[in-house]
């Protein structure tokens, strides 16, 4: 017999959506917020959405191959893509410069604009985030101006991957149990920095000889961590013991060390 848990089923109560500001020079990491935490003034709003929400329309090319006389004895998929849709009910900056162009005063001939996405949403207070992990192509399709209905943007974002084959960020407010890592700098190390990654995001420059208190800033400054989700304790330089509140694998990608060496990261 199968195991229900309903606590597992989400119906969502509302959301928003985000694009990124063209005009922001900051890393994606630190534009990002983490779940219950307010967008900041770098990711502009496209105001009330409509009921259906926003849907997201995975797609893969599929191959079949056939034997001789063992029809579709195998299959390979390739070229994944995933699509989100959503109807944007404002017309405002974000949603006529998708709709009309960049010209004001003016509709000008369609086409597309590359932002990052931030989509949040909400089940009873607890808030999901998603954010594009590189600049989904946003296009719209027709809108109709009547007495019989609110004029309606409808919006469609392509998403592309980045080099992990990741298309988007995820945190939300549901903790899981906490997490206990070690982290390690090669003894002998007389320079350099390292980063650490939380999940799907990265932090980077953190001093050969940090202290526990700068690793814990740069660990916290990341969505999938989140500010007082995050408690380091050892020595400046190491070895550091690391907490995550809220769980999630750490994990440290090339270091730039002197002399070269490798930071390591262990389950505790």
């Amino acid at each position: 017999m199968s195991v229900i848990n309903p606590d597992n089923a989400s119906v969502f109560d509302e959301g928003e959506i985000y694009v990124l500001d063209p005009n922001y020079t900051g890393t994606l990491a630190a534009a990002v917020p983490a779940p219950g935490q307010a967008p900041g003034s770098m990711w502009l709003d496209f105001g009330l959405l409509g009921t259906e929400g926003v849907t997201y329309t995975p797609g893969v090319e599929k191959t079949f191959f056939d034997g001789w006389g063992k029809p579709r004895f195998k299959g390979k998929t390739s070229k994944g893509t995933l699509e989100l849709s959503f109807n944007a009910l404002e017309r405002n900056a974000v949603s006529a410069g998708i709709a009309y162009g960049k010209d004001a005063g003016f509709i000008s001939v369609p086409k597309g604009v590359y932002r990052h996405l931030l989509i949040v949403t909400r089940e009873e207070d607890v808030e999901e985030v998603e954010w594009t992990t590189r600049p989904a192509l946003l296009t719209t399709g027709a809108w109709t101006k009547s007495e019989s209905g609110v004029r309606t943007f409808p919006v469609t974002a392509d998403i592309f991957a980045d080099s992990d084959n990741h298309l988007l960020g995820t945190a939300n407010e549901n903790a899981d149990d906490p997490t206990t890592w070690t982290v390690t700098v090669p003894v002998g190390t007389t320079a350099g920095t390292f980063p650490l990654r939380v999940d799907n995001q990265t932090v980077v420059g953190i001093v050969f000889n940090a202290t526990t208190a700068a690793v814990k800033a740069a660990l916290e400054a990341l969505a999938t961590v989140g500010p007082g989700n995050a408690t380091v304790t050892g020595s400046a330089g190491g070895p550091y013991t690391v907490v995550l509140a809220n769980g999630g694998t750490l994990a440290a990608p090339a270091a730039s060390l002197t002399p070269a060496g490798v930071v390591t990261v262990v389950s505790a």
